[in-house]
């Protein structure tokens, strides 16, 4: 049959579809092939994104445990390689400065350590057993910055000189390595704190807490101490928990624990003993009772105890000093007050003279701290002889303190004691009472002064 030309035409069109057709149809199942593929390659990098993204969170919490762990644990020594052992630290002061003073003997500039406070090492440890019971120890020893030598501080009982053995103690060698507190002591949050050895006597504590120069600097503790004692040898101590505010504290003290047998006529021991001093040379009793709630801090201390010296017929027994005081402090955030009464006597039974020593020691402080760095402190103090020889002396403290940081600061301090009617009444020269007394050539009712200026270093 003959064709016309539009049929074919049209014939050839509709043939190059249908050969098209199944061309088509493929291209577009490979597209929606890729297209699942594309998806499935997204799925599993978006899985691989989130796995990334919590092992980074791990990591991250792991490195700020890390942090916080060495942030927390004690400052090892510089090249060391090591950390401290879980519960023992290190601490100390390290003071040095210039002293101007006048005891008596000429105007005089002494390099002296621990004006501000006085410098010490010293090494806590405690150990947990449970919620609430724990055990510990402390050991401090005072430092001479100024010439690297162990320094003294007194007690109820004779201090030992280097190279002589202690009454104290039969197997001493009489170097007091540690020779400010040294003790060891278990604690529990229920039942109080216990501890033994060679710490401060509870009247002490109080007056430490009550001072402007926190026993140190142009602090008046030289009145203070002439009718008190501020540690304990041979002592238990007992701290009681704090219960609405108060607190409880009492020591006993076995004294020298020697074996003398008779103390009358007795003069640095019995014939025959192995050790020195009388009899029960030391030993006392000392408490306090505290309140403390916000601003306001009040306490009220007693000490009893035998003093060291000798024991010379017709005298019957060691003279006996007891004390008492009350001390409060009240901080108003620009300015803290300070304030102590101390009432001190020497008796001893037998004696000629009963009483040796009578005497009420008062203060009135304050400390104003003003820019963050800097603090003023004043303590005016007074010692009222209540015997017939009315030997009376007044205190002045002045003081200024400029911290560098929390730990470090300079400082500048102004001590003088003025003395009537024969007084000899001496100052402390900072925090070891370095002031020379009636003992070191001090005159009678001469005043002596001095001024300091130095640099603490706490750690």
């Amino acid at each position: 049959m003959q064709k016309h030309p539009l049929h074919l035409a049209i014939l050839a069109c509709f043939g190059c579809l249908a050969l098209g057709a199944p061309a088509q149809a493929a291209s577009l199942d490979e597209l929606q092939a890729e297209i699942q593929a594309q998806r499935a390659r997204l799925e599993r990098l978006e899985e691989q994104l989130q796995a990334t993204a919590a092992t980074a969170a791990v990591a991250t919490r792991k490195a700020e445990q890390a942090t916080k762990a060495v942030a927390d644990a004690p400052v090892a020594a510089k090249g060391s390689g090591l950390s401290m052992p879980s519960g023992l630290s290190i601490y100390g002061i390290v003071d040095a400065g210039i002293e101007i003073g006048d005891y008596g003997q000429g105007a005089k500039t002494r390099v002296q350590s621990g004006l501000g406070s006085a410098s010490r090492l010293g090494f806590k440890g405690e150990r947990s057993f449970g919620d609430d019971l724990s055990a510990y120890f402390q050991l401090e020893t005072g430092i001479s910055i100024d010439n690297g030598q162990n320094t003294g501080h007194s007690s109820n009982v004779s201090n030992p000189g280097a190279g002589t053995a202690s009454s104290a103690a039969p197997n001493t060698t009489g170097i007091a390595i540690f020779s400010r507190n040294t003790f060891v002591g278990l604690k529990d949050k229920k039942f109080g704190d216990i501890r033994i050895g060679r710490d401060y006597a509870p009247i002490y504590s109080i007056t430490s807490a009550s001072d402007p120069f926190t026993i140190g600097g142009a602090t008046a503790f030289r009145l203070w101490s002439s009718a008190a004692a501020s540690r304990f040898d041979n002592g238990v101590f007992y701290t009681s928990p704090t219960l609405a505010g108060f607190q409880g504290k009492i020591a006993y003290s076995a004294g020298m624990e020697n074996n003398s047998k008779s103390d009358v006529g007795v003069t640095g021991g019995a014939p025959l003993n192995s050790a020195t001093g009388p009899s029960d040379e030391g030993k006392g009793i000392s408490a306090s009772l505290t309140y403390s709630n916000g601003p306001l801090f009040v306490g009220a201390g007693y000490l009893s105890f035998l003093r060291t010296g000798t024991v010379t017929a017709p005298a019957t027994e060691n003279i006996n000093r007891a004390a008492y005081n009350l001390a409060a402090t009240y901080d108003l955030k620009y300015a803290k007050l300070y304030g102590q009464f101390l009432h001190g006597e020497d008796t001893q039974k037998g004696a000629a003279t009963n009483k040796s020593l009578d005497r009420d020691i008062w203060w009135l402080g304050a400390s104003v701290p003003f820019k963050d760095r800097h603090t003023v402190r004043v303590v005016y103090s007074h010692l009222d002889d209540r015997l017939k020889t009315d030997r009376d002396s007044d205190h002045i403290g002045l003081g200024y303190e400029f911290a560098l940081d929390k730990q470090t600061d300079l400082y500048a301090y102004y001590a003088q004691v003025t003395n009537k009617n024969g007084g000899q009444n001496s100052l402390c020269a900072g925090g070891t009472c370095q002031g020379y007394d009636k003992d070191s050539g001090l005159p009678a009712d001469f005043t002596p002064s001095s001024l300091m200026f130095g640099a603490r270093y706490r750690f």
